[in-house]
């Protein structure tokens, strides 16, 4: 072997080199507990078992490219093994990015409520589905990360959807799938607890992943609207599923708190110029749909405090003028909630999404006293007990409370309240509950990084 090629190769080693490094510092962290981080144990365990077999393909080329090659097959090899170097690499900064943001001392501990509330979403619901017997207890998968990101609203991306939603400059492996659910939350709504609230409808869109519950429901959906609703409205309906789906199940996690939040936004942005023509290419109900929708989805619950909350979301959706469009659509409603709350699914074992949370009723009367002390700082209830307070309520009440509150009322407060209550409840030992993974999750995460193919021109 050349000089020439004898250094190349030793700069390649040493190249291959740092990325293990990196990984191995989040490991670290996570096996220490530095300020908290063992609760990632899980997740990092699993990053880590995705890169190592990316790693391990590049020493496989480094150990050819000491064979005795032509320059043309030297040069081709070194070749890919830099696509292959930058390309774990740029996997790796999406995931490391994400955790990297928990060692900042101004963004732990919103990231950590974060984190908190989107476990319990997901665990809410996928333990349930482990329980009927729908994934083997062996099975069970990380719960979601949550990533800071400059959006106007949480974004989820499920372990389904290619990295290039992340960083569109992924292009050259954008078919690599994510191990872990993300999901994208704007850094300014840190500042606002109850905001928070609307992780339970991004994590819907991962237990839908999960559970593949949409397929079915799109075809459920014609099928009992069939006769009832005009073809050309049933083919729009059908192409809001996904979203319609993540509300529902977000109505579950988060009640009234939930669809308040939404609708508070959704209420500000309807008069706007751009929401006066239906898109059919948007795959969210226009808000003017939306927002009453939710209050039927609230009603079809069957709680009294919760029929209070869709009663006030259709009070301040006809206050506002709504194109003429809109008023079939809302002949439809209650037909569209039955469906999506009540229909018996083959995905669940013969049952309607209503029952993967049927604590509805439970979680109202528990976040009420909740919202009472975040509003007036009185009389604050036990994070503990009878049992550990839900993460997930924390924002529901956070949003009951600032929904209650004068235009003057001063937000910051609520806002110090409901942090100060997150950092109560006990802490779990890790999002997953265990700090290792099943031999099944083992290979399908192997298998993953196997699949990759980093020399595709991403077109």
């Amino acid at each position: 072997m050349s000089t020439l090629r004898a250094r190349a190769t030793a700069e390649l080693q040493r190249r291959i080199d740092v990325l293990p490094r990196d990984v191995e510092r989040f490991q670290a962290a996570a096996a220490e507990n530095a300020r908290g981080f063992g609760i990632h144990a899980s997740q990092v365990l699993a990053l880590k078992i995705l890169m190592d077999e990316l790693i391990q393909r590049q020493r496989g080329i480094l150990d050819r490219l000491g064979a005795d090659l032509s320059d043309a097959d030297f040069a081709d090899g070194f070749a890919r093994l830099l696509v292959e170097i930058a390309g774990a690499h740029g996997v790796w900064s999406v995931f490391s990015q994400t955790l990297a943001q928990r060692e900042l001392p101004a963004l732990a501990p919103s990231l950590d409520a974060a984190d908190l509330v989107a476990a319990d979403c997901y665990q809410a619901c996928m333990n349930r589905a482990r329980n009927w017997g729908l994934i083997p207890r062996e099975g069970m998968r990380e719960p979601p990360l949550v990533c800071l990101e400059a959006h106007y609203g949480p974004v989820a991306v499920s372990r389904q959807n290619p990295l290039r939603v992340l960083r569109s400059s992924l292009r050259s492996y954008r078919d690599l799938r994510l191990p872990i659910p993300i999901v994208l939350l704007p850094a300014d709504q840190t500042e606002c607890a109850w905001l928070l609230s609307m992780l339970c409808h991004e994590v819907g869109h991962n237990v839908d992943q999960d559970l593949a519950l949409s397929s079915e429901l799109s075809r459920a959906l014609l099928l009992d609207t069939d006769g009832k609703i005009p073809s050309e409205r049933q083919e729009i309906w059908f192409g809001w599923t996904r979203e319609i789906l993540a509300d529902a199940i977000g109505v579950l996690l988060g009640n009234a708190g939930f669809a308040l939040a939404l609708a508070s936004f959704l209420l500000v942005v309807a008069p706007g110029s751009q929401q006066g023509e239906l898109d059919r290419l948007d795959p969210h109900p226009h808000p003017m749909v939306r927002v009453p929708l939710l209050g039927a989805l609230l009603r079809r619950l069957g709680v009294a405090p919760l029929a209070d909350a869709a009663d006030r979301l259709e009070r301040d959706g006809r206050a506002l003028r709504a194109p003429d469009w809109v008023a079939p659509f809302l002949d439809d409603l209650g037909a569209i909630a039955e469906t999506f709350l009540s229909r018996k699914l083959d995905a669940l074992g013969g049952r309607a999404l209503a029952e993967i949370h049927p604590d509805v009723a439970a979680d109202a009367r528990r976040a009420e006293p909740l919202a009472r002390f975040l509003a007036t700082g009185a009389l604050r209830p036990a994070p503990d007990r009878p049992s550990y307070f839900p993460y997930r309520l924390v924002p529901v009440a956070a949003q009951l409370a600032v929904d209650a509150a004068p235009p003057s009322a001063d937000l910051g407060a609520v806002q110090r309240r409901a942090m100060e209550f997150f950092a109560a409840i006990p802490r779990p030992p890790m999002l997953a509950g265990a700090a290792s993974l099943p031999p099944q999750r083992v290979s399908s995460y192997a298998r993953l990084a196997r699949s990759v193919d980093f020399t595709g021109d991403g077109r």
